[in-house]
């Protein structure tokens, strides 16, 4: 079974870089994205799995460039491998609700 954190996380960038920088930050610490939900333009959430021992390193790179939610645990062994499920909740301040996502016509 895993141990689960959840966290709120507020952007004031663009949607679009917000999501590929958090790609790679989740990808530095040795972390995997399970799944993610888009609500229009406003809000995505996303489930991690990630070691114990790179939560911290995790958090505090978020924490950098998007405002994160405390990490409201503190027994983390940060020598552990046990895998933990983290649950990130984002918004976008900049969002309208109003996303349209254009498809070209494909010829044929």
């Amino acid at each position: 079974m895993y141990n689960k954190l959840n966290w709120t996380l507020f952007s004031n960038r663009d949607r679009n870089e917000t999501i590929n920088d958090l790609k790679d930050i989740i990808s530095k610490n040795n972390g995997w994205i399970v799944t993610s939900n888009f609500f229009s333009d406003l809000a995505v959430s996303i489930t991690i799995e990630i070691q114990e021992k790179d939560i911290i390193c995790l958090h505090s790179e978020l924490n950098r460039f998007m405002n994160v939610s405390e990490l409201k645990y503190d027994n983390i062994d940060e020598n552990s491998e046990k895998e933990w499920w983290v649950f990130f909740n984002i918004t976008f301040t900049q969002g309208t609700g109003d996303l349209i996502n254009e498809i070209p016509a494909v010829p044929g």
